[in-house]
């Protein structure tokens, strides 16, 4: 009720209303109000799930592609929707994807490509650089080693193939350490040669001398293999190296299903035929690299040859030792010739193609060292050919065992059909080099020979 009073009449008048019809309106608004707002939780509620459900179902699946990464399948993917922060996470995680994808391919290239040969730093410089895992190559300057035993082929025409194996894997293990110590990159290995470089890949200023004292070092070595292989009752082995300096293609050589990391052009053929021309025991090397060492090197003496490709004779030289920081000295070899009392016969074959030939005509030693021997001879015979001698005794019959040889040189002898041959030994069977080394202590007879060669022999 509501009521005011009127002043000059003395009343007053007063308005009654009942209560229901005054608030009316304001419990229609009120409960309008509560409609609305259950309505708009719940539309809020449902619009929450909505947007939580857009999160949570591709982080559910970045989790579950996660997985799958983790177990190497690096070829999974997510959609790259949604909103921003979460599409950007979805395209970092693909690119991540393709990443460890071309990294596992250069992986399995670079591994493909060197096998277990290279250093760890190299294939570090790999992983660096897409230009060094692209086809084709770049000039650069090397230094090349090839390494070769002398006469192996014929050497193990009679050994089991377990002998070959275990010999061969002795030789190689040792000379495969010694190269990545030195840092060489192992161009190619086949059966008892190798081929490495040093430089191209990466920055060595001093791979000449690098190379030659790796050579070196790998010489020096062969004492320890041949230790192990007279323990094993194996052949006494020697190896030949030639080390040149000369600018050569350095690339991945092949194609796309097949390639190699490769040194390719006339160097590398032309240190080939240097090493043609090396006796066992010994390092030759190029004026290249001479001309980059001299200051270093003690230098044995030097040779003149005829090498395919240069129209002059070329200047081999022999390097006994290193000074410097690396301080390498090949050891000294007995190379004093001890007439022999009487000649010993021999039969004498030439080896074309690693291929031994029918003996020449008559064949008798008549000075001999350790290494090396004077040998009078029928039948035409070359200077630097490799040949095979099988000493006979006192009632000319075939002593077991080979020599392997180089003819260093050759002299006619006047008013006959002889030349007089020094050979340097390349490879001696055991038996023979007990008798060789009894031989060349001091004078020898043909019936002392016999008998040291059947105390050699175990009979």
């Amino acid at each position: 009720m509501y009521y005011a009073p009127l002043s000059n009449a003395g009343w007053s008048v007063g308005v009654i209303v009942p209560e229901e019809e005054l608030v009316e309106g304001v419990s229609d608004l009120n409960r309008n109000f509560l409609i609305i707002c259950l309505v708009g939780l719940c539309s809020l509620g449902v619009v929450a799930i909505l947007i939580a459900e857009s999160i949570a179902g591709p982080l559910r699946i970045l989790a579950k592609k996660t997985a799958s990464i983790a177990q190497g399948d690096f070829t999974a993917t997510v959609p790259e929707g949604g909103p921003r922060e979460l599409a950007q996470l979805s395209r970092s995680f693909n690119d991540m994807g393709q990443q460890l994808t071309e990294y596992i391919k250069k992986r399995d290239f670079i591994r493909d490509t060197f096998g277990r040969y290279v250093t760890q730093e190299v294939v570090k410089r790999l992983l660096e650089s897409h230009e060094n895992l692209d086809m084709g190559g770049k000039s650069h300057e090397v230094s090349i080693i090839i390494a070769d035993l002398r006469g192996f082929t014929p050497l193990t025409a009679n050994m089991t193939p377990e002998q070959v194996i275990i010999m061969l894997n002795r030789y190689l293990g040792k000379m495969i350490e010694i190269l990545m110590d030195y840092r060489a990159i192992i161009d190619n290995i086949m059966g008892d040669g190798i081929l490495a470089f040093f430089g191209g890949l990466e920055e060595m200023e001093d791979h000449p001398v690098k190379a030659l004292a790796c050579a070196l070092q790998m010489q020096v070595a062969m004492d320890e293999i041949n230790s192990l292989n007279e323990r094993d009752g194996l052949p006494y082995l020697e190896m030949g190296i030639a080390v040149n300096t000369d600018t050569v293609v350095v690339g991945n050589i092949g194609s796309e299903k097949r390639s190699k990391f490769s040194i390719v052009g006339a160097p590398v053929n032309l240190t080939g035929r240097m090493e043609s021309y090396t006796l066992g025991g010994q390092v030759l090397i190029g004026p290249n690299t001479y001309e980059r060492v001299k200051g270093l090197v003690e230098l044995k003496d030097h040779i003149q040859v005829h090498l395919k490709g240069i129209p002059h004779l070329a200047s081999l030289y022999n390097i006994r030792g290193i000074k410097g920081p690396y301080n390498i000295r090949l050891k000294t070899r007995l190379e004093n010739l001890v007439k022999l009392r009487e000649n010993i016969n021999v039969h004498l074959s030439r080896i074309i193609n690693k291929t031994v030939t029918p003996p020449i005509g008559s064949a008798w030693i008549s000075h001999l060292s350790e290494n090396t021997a004077i040998i009078y001879c029928d039948g035409k015979l070359g200077r630097w050919e490799n040949v095979q001698l099988t000493l006979l005794d006192a009632q000319a019959k075939k002593i077991d065992g080979k020599i392997y040889g180089k003819i260093i040189s050759i002299k006619p002898v006047d008013n006959t059909n002889c030349a007089e041959v020094t050979i340097h030994f390349t490879s001696v069977t055991p038996k023979i080099r007990q008798v060789i080394r009894k031989a060349s202590e001091g004078f020898i007879e043909m019936d002392e020979m016999t008998t040291i060669c059947i105390a050699a022999s175990g009979i």
